[in-house]
């Protein structure tokens, strides 16, 4: 079976310092594709933020706002993409 082939978007910030708005990448699952986004993207994106002082940890979800389908991934523990899907990454919202 062909795994789905999911939109990858991303935004402000983020498309700016990784030179990219928009990737295609199959995935079966949200967390399939999360691993797939770090390995390429993560630490490019920390070292662009460290250049700039800022330290973040862990992989780019943990410090990142992302969206699936307009869904907070942090609602979501357990799923399966389908053909068509839209992942989104945001510069986390920063409160003071």
């Amino acid at each position: 079976t062909q795994m789905p082939l999911i939109t990858v978007q991303f935004y402000t910030l983020w498309r700016q310092y990784l030179g990219v708005d928009q990737v295609s990448i199959e995935a079966e699952s949200l967390e399939d594709a999360l691993n797939q986004i770090d390995q390429r993207y993560g630490a490019v994106l920390k070292e662009k933020l460290q250049a700039r002082g800022v330290k973040v940890d862990g992989k780019i979800q943990d410090f990142s706002m992302v969206l699936l389908n307009n869904t907070s991934v942090r609602n979501l523990k357990e799923s399966v993409l389908k053909e068509g899907d839209a992942l989104r990454f945001f510069p986390p919202v920063m409160g003071g």
